[in-house]
């Protein structure tokens, strides 16, 4: 993942990055990486818990098992974390307790710090290879109202590194 690599490259040495978002916002944002996932470790996770992850998010995986981007160091208020793999099937049961009925085909992969959105995987959708698998969940909304963010993984993270952190898919 190029746009990864990329990023990392800017981040100064203590994994920050000076950005500026909507509304005149500007900050120095946090990043906080794992150890990379090994392909062993990703077959067993979908072995144990029967499923498959996008090949995308695999890779990912493989840069990093689990991450912060953009989070507002100053407050706290802001920012996305993907989850890794001995967290992903336990922040979907969170989710479920929040009162909301996920379809067992839902993987919820990342949370936004502050606003406790969330972004989830549609694994038939992506098994099928129907590109826009991602669905955006919405703190406050019912489910009905959820929408797809239009892209695979890849795209998601690199448009969000593009913006900047912003949730771009919502400017529309």
């Amino acid at each position: 993942m190029k746009s990864i690599e990329t990023l990392k490259k800017r981040l100064t040495d203590n994994n920050t990055l000076f950005v500026q978002n909507e509304s005149g916002f500007s900050g120095e944002m946090g990043f906080k990486w794992k150890e990379p996932a090994t392909a062993l470790e990703i077959n067993d996770f979908e072995e144990k818990h029967n499923i498959i992850l996008p090949e995308d998010f695999k890779k990912f995986l493989k840069i990093s098992n689990g991450a912060v981007l953009f989070e507002d160091i100053q407050y706290g208020q802001w920012g996305c974390k993907i989850y890794g793999l001995d967290e992903i099937t336990d922040i979907s049961n969170e989710v479920k307790s929040w009162g909301y009925e996920l379809k067992p085909e839902w993987l919820v992969f990342a949370t936004w710090l502050g606003d406790c959105d969330i972004l989830i995987f549609d694994l038939n959708k992506s098994r099928n290879g129907i590109n826009n698998y991602i669905i955006d969940g919405e703190q406050g909304e019912r489910i009905e109202e959820w929408t797809n963010i239009k892209g695979n993984f890849e795209k998601w993270i690199d448009r969000l590194i593009v913006a900047q952190g912003a949730k771009y898919w919502r400017w529309y």
